[in-house]
């Protein structure tokens, strides 16, 4: 019984001091940059399929396509698939994502970049949704309006090691370069 009345207690305590919608924290940036609720977000426009793609010789960070999805993660990324524009299998990506206001201002990255591991064939696509962003650091702010994803890191299937460029995925990128 006494812990019955602990652990409801504990319960009441902690749902209680939960912040409700609206309540001003302390750092709290309000306004246009804060987190958003995945379900409030707008809804997205996939982009177009690029249909076929013909495998040809690409340099390691011209490789690779992304689409956007019309489906959102959690924490309200868009959800891409990969495409492999090369002729050879990819075994790894180091992949960030950026969100961009309606002006084109940056407003978000993903602090650490989603480690993709799997075989991405020349001329094929992902298996499966990648879905970046899964900290909970990692939300999309309300104001976001466009995405990108970026790669810093590549290995091909079959290579000892990967290639890469850490400069490529700054903290700040522009939109679209």
């Amino acid at each position: 019984m006494r812990k019955i009345l602990y652990v409801t207690v504990i319960s009441t305590l902690a749902f209680g001091c939960k912040k409700k919608d609206g309540d001003a924290a302390a750092g709290d940036k309000g306004g246009a940059d804060k987190p958003a609720e995945a379900a409030n977000l707008p809804a997205l426009t996939a982009d177009p399929d690029p249909g076929a793609i013909t495998a040809a010789d690409h340099a390691p960070f011209e490789s690779v396509k992304f689409r956007m999805l019309a489906k959102r993660s959690d924490h309200g990324w868009p959800k891409f698939e990969a495409y492999n524009l090369g002729t050879k299998p990819i075994a790894f990506l180091a992949i960030y994502g950026y969100a961009y206001d309606k002006d084109g201002k940056q407003v978000a990255r993903t602090g650490t970049p989603l480690s993709w591991n799997g075989k991405l064939a020349p001329g094929g696509k992902t298996d499966w949704d990648i879905e970046i962003g899964s900290f909970k650091e990692d939300q999309v702010p309300a104001s976001a309006a466009s995405y990108e994803l970026c790669y810093n890191s590549i290995k091909y299937d079959g290579d000892a090691n990967g290639t890469d460029d850490h400069a490529r995925c700054a903290e700040k990128k522009d939109k679209g370069k």
